[in-house]
């Protein structure tokens, strides 16, 4: 199995992300799962990246062509380099079985909704699963439910995705997709 954990690169996030990044990769490196992987050696990105170092397991990387660099401070087991920022996430779901979307900026943002359509488009059974860790994406959560409320969206866009909001709740969620892949 592969995962694509979305979430921030920056250096100047708080340690108690880092420390959530940190533990859900412990939990899905221990479970074997390779990680597919787009960012550098920051923030919480980093803290995925040497803690699936750390656990022995293997690391593929996905850029775009204006971040090609980042490949450079990690040390990965393969890298594959897109055009654009659209086609590094296409790759990055099609590569990944799971994807898990923690706290994160902008980009961590883009990442979701992308991959939300790009679920709801092939109508595949990917699961993605968002870490609301303190309430963090509450906000988006209420926006998604307007834009059903106010037809934008079909009212399973809420079904698209699972939502757990701590680290035993996670854990759990990684169990249960394990066993129903035996």
């Amino acid at each position: 199995m592969r995962v694509f954990i979305g979430t921030s690169g920056k250096s100047s996030t708080l340690n108690v992300y880092k420390e959530l990044a940190s533990s859900v990769a412990t939990i899905l490196a221990r479970r074997r799962y390779k990680l597919v992987y787009g960012g550098g050696s920051q923030g919480m990105m980093g803290s995925i990246y040497m803690t699936y170092k750390y656990e022995g397991e293997k690391v593929k990387g996905f850029y775009d062509i204006t971040e090609a660099s980042k490949a450079e401070e990690v040390e990965l087991d393969a890298v594959d380099v897109a055009p654009s920022t659209f086609e590094r996430t296409k790759h990055l779901y099609m590569h990944a079985d799971l994807i898990v979307v923690l706290p994160g900026g902008v980009g961590t943002m883009a990442e979701l909704l992308s991959m939300i359509i790009e679920k709801q488009t092939k109508k595949d059974d990917k699961k993605i699963v968002l870490f609301n860790y303190n309430k963090f994406y509450d906000n988006l959560l209420y926006q998604i439910k307007d834009m059903i409320d106010e037809h934008f969206l079909e009212e399973d866009a809420l079904q698209s995705f699972d939502i757990v909001t701590n680290i035993n709740d996670f854990e759990g969620y990684v169990n249960k997709i394990m066993k129903e892949d035996e």
